[in-house]
């Protein structure tokens, strides 16, 4: 699925003129948080989210003087322009993150994610085409038709899983013992934490035609130890 068959096409914009209460007002109107700021040409030339707003609600603590030998004088100029900024021009955040309307669902996840943002413009030709949110993936993701499981032989779902865990940095247990039986896969061994423990289980799970998983695995620093006869 690609992000043109999810994203929102009615996109709220606002121009970097406008004025602060405006773009204020808008988000309010119309329920969103954020609000893609196009010059008259219709380009994108940034954003503006209620992050950026609440900026300037925030008390500006004074530097003491001898910080201003080390502090980012560049920084600290663009934040007073944006908690003490009229226009959304002044406020906005100038580098904007967007992906094409041909992007699959799975890579704007992954932008969304890394950059810990909760919506990317969709821009084709230099022109707002849409906006996708983390609110749109999450009903792509309920609306996608269940997938079947499949049966496959407990020799290849043993396979897949010693496959999986070896291309994962994160997991510490190399010997732990897998097994399968009618599709279910038995974990046997020590793990390094509940946090490896549960991942190994989920990486389980996700095998394409794996029907169950039991677990046996034990976390080392829970075996009790005893010293001396």
């Amino acid at each position: 699925m690609k992000v043109k068959e999810i994203m929102t096409m009615d996109v709220i914009t606002v121009g970097p003129g406008a004025s602060i209460q405006e773009a204020a007002r808008l988000m309010v109107d119309h329920g969103v948080s954020g609000l893609p700021v196009l010059d008259d040409d219709g380009v994108l030339v940034g954003i503006i989210s209620e992050g950026d707003l609440i900026l300037r609600q925030k008390l500006r603590e004074r530097i003491p003087w001898w910080h201003r030998f080390f502090a980012n004088a560049e920084q600290l100029a663009q934040e007073y322009r944006k908690a003490h900024g009229t226009t959304v021009g002044e406020v906005m955040t100038h580098a904007v993150i967007s992906v094409g309307p041909e992007l699959p669902i799975e890579s704007a996840a992954l932008v969304l994610d890394q950059h810990r943002i909760r919506r990317i413009p969709v821009v084709a030709d230099s022109q707002l085409v849409g906006i996708v949110s983390r609110e749109d993936l999450i009903k792509a993701l309920a609306m996608a038709p269940s997938k079947e499981r499949i049966s496959r032989p407990d020799a290849q779902l043993v396979h897949e899983m010693k496959d999986r865990m070896a291309r994962e940095a994160w997991v510490f247990a190399r010997g732990v013992v897998i097994q399968a039986k009618d599709g279910v896969l038995a974990l046997w061994g020590l793990v390094a934490s509940e946090a490896e423990k549960s991942a190994l289980e989920t990486m389980a799970l996700s095998i394409e035609g794996c029907k169950g998983v039991e677990s046996h695995l034990v976390i080392e620093a829970e075996i009790p130890y005893h010293y001396g006869v």
